[in-house]
């Protein structure tokens, strides 16, 4: 066993207890935050294939609608982890430990920063909700504000896939090569058998 294998080893003690995994309501939370992130930077690498007018709108309108349920479920997640019952124990110790919770917390910092970024985009922009209302524009004597929140927003959307990409890339590094239960606290009671 080489030195990276004994550090790997000691760092992976793993909790198997019950109460290491997570419940019901956070497994369903993260999945949901996965999937609506990874629909959100699908659809906006594709808006601007639709056409101007009612097609493009009702496509921004889409990512726009996405968006706020993201901020619904990321507001819900944040509100049911702050309970103390609600926190499972770090899955590892020592630095992969810390490690993990620096990118837990920069995935949030991330998302809820492309959340707030669109959200002002949206103001911006002044786009038109599905056709049923237009939003105020923010400040319509200022083009360059669009550009500028738009490109922020499209570059927290970037971070967000590749800090994600890399979380999971770490969970699966955990499952395949270390091979302990670091994926399976987050998977559901019948993916886990």
């Amino acid at each position: 066993m080489n030195v990276i294998e004994t550090r790997l080893a000691r760092a992976s003690t793993i909790l198997t207890e019950p109460t290491a995994r997570y419940d019901k309501v956070s497994i369903l939370l993260h999945w949901l935050t996965a999937a609506l992130i990874i629909l959100l930077w699908i659809i906006a690498q594709v808006i601007d294939d639709f056409g101007r007018g009612t097609p493009r709108m009702m496509v921004r309108s889409v990512h726009i609608a996405l968006g706020v349920s993201l901020a619904v479920v990321i507001a819900a997640r944040l509100g049911w982890r702050l309970s103390p019952s609600r926190r499972a124990p770090l899955a590892v110790a020592g630095m992969l430990g810390v490690a993990a919770r620096i990118v837990h917390y920069g995935l949030y910092a991330l998302v809820i920063g492309t959340i707030l970024l669109g959200l002002t985009n949206v103001w911006a922009r002044g786009d038109t909700i599905f056709g049923l209302f237009t939003v105020p524009k923010l400040a319509p004597g200022n083009p360059g504000l669009k550009e500028t929140v738009e490109e922020l927003h499209e570059w927290f959307g970037n971070a967000v896939l590749i800090v994600a990409a890399l979380h999971a890339s770490a969970a699966l590094f955990h499952r395949l090569i270390l091979r302990d239960d670091v994926l399976r606290r987050m998977l559901p009671e019948r993916v886990r058998r």
